[in-house]
């Protein structure tokens, strides 16, 4: 009787063993690349990452002291350029995709704050804010002509129609203020490790921006074909200009 599990019995079929590995290595490349599924029919995917880029005179992997090279900057809280930390890449057209945030109102040992200090959705969508502390507090939002007291367990949800940076804060609480970001279009907020991925977009020629609370926005073309993903690399800093790389990934 023919063996398929021992390599070393007679007539042994090396086929499905051959076919087996080499889907594994696929697989595998896959998960190095962290390249994204085929997209839906008639869609496409765009996916990359976010790099953060310091400035001239900036040494972000120089060991003890101060990354900066000026000793009168060597109190100044370092950047880890390695995490762009909260930041959001979006298409500048398309639906959006709306959504809602929520936004708490908690005091931790003797500090208010409003948390998550940042957060983001797409235009038409709304943020809730509620008051998870023990005392009333109220709260602000210039943008929106919003001043609003809130006691203890209440909540208030605000309309965002109109795309663009939102702050919020508390009147009552200084230096107490998250940052809503509003995408006009498909967005995606970035992973801790930079990666962005925006699927199930519509066919066509767009500009993929970022944004970042702390640095000028990134901004790149891209050419999207139907069922293909793309790979589109940005970088942000205070010296960068925008700019990508726009090249195929994957194509079906």
């Amino acid at each position: 009787m023919r063996s398929f599990g021992d390599p070393c019995a007679p007539g042994f079929d090396w086929r499905p063993t051959r076919l087996w590995a080499l889907a594994l290595a696929f697989s595998c490349l896959a998960c190095a690349t962290g390249a994204p599924a085929p997209p839906r029919e008639g869609t496409g995917t765009a996916w990359g990452y976010l790099k953060l880029v310091p400035r001239e005179g900036v040494t972000p992997h120089q060991a003890g002291g101060s990354p900066y090279a000026d000793r009168r900057m060597r109190d100044v809280t370092f950047v880890d350029y390695s995490k762009p930390g909260f930041a959001v890449v979006y298409l500048d057209a398309g639906p959006s995709v709306g959504g809602s945030a929520e936004l708490l109102i908690r005091t931790t040992g003797v500090r208010t704050r409003l948390d998550p200090p940042q957060a983001a959705v797409g235009a038409g969508g709304v943020v809730v804010v509620r008051n998870a502390s023990a005392a009333p507090h109220v709260l602000s939002a210039p943008a929106l002509g919003v001043v609003r007291r809130l006691e203890p367990g209440e909540q208030v949800e605000l309309a965002l129609p109109d795309a663009g940076e939102q702050s919020l804060f508390l009147l009552d609480v200084p230096r107490s203020e998250s940052t809503l970001f509003v995408a006009p279009g498909p967005f995606a907020v970035v992973s801790a490790e930079g990666r962005f991925e925006l699927s199930g977009i519509v066919p066509g020629r767009y500009a993929v921006l970022a944004w970042h609370p702390r640095f000028p926005p990134a901004r790149a073309s891209l050419d999207l074909g139907p069922n293909r993903v793309v790979r589109l690399d940005l970088e942000m800093g205070v010296d960068q200009h925008g700019g990508g790389e726009n090249a195929p990934a994957n194509q079906p």
